[in-house]
């Protein structure tokens, strides 16, 4: 099966969200990346994805996984 995996990083005092050749936004915080990344695992097609995020101290946490849902026709 496939699983989408999503990192948030801090680069040059800004967050950023990156997985496979996918390097995304600019945050001031941690948390607004978080929240990036959690709506763009809304797009997955249903597929899981696990969600990686570095603490202050640069230090990757353990992966949680992102609950979605197929996304609906619009």
């Amino acid at each position: 099966m496939t699983i989408i995996q999503y990192g948030v990083v801090g680069q040059f005092g800004k967050w950023t969200i990156i997985g496979d050749n996918l390097k995304y936004g600019s945050y001031l915080t941690s948390a607004q990346a978080e929240r990036a990344a959690t709506r763009l695992a809304l797009h997955s097609g249903g597929l899981p994805v696990l969600l990686h995020v570095q603490d202050e101290t640069g230090e990757l946490k353990r992966p949680t996984q992102v609950t979605t849902n197929a996304c609906e026709p619009a």
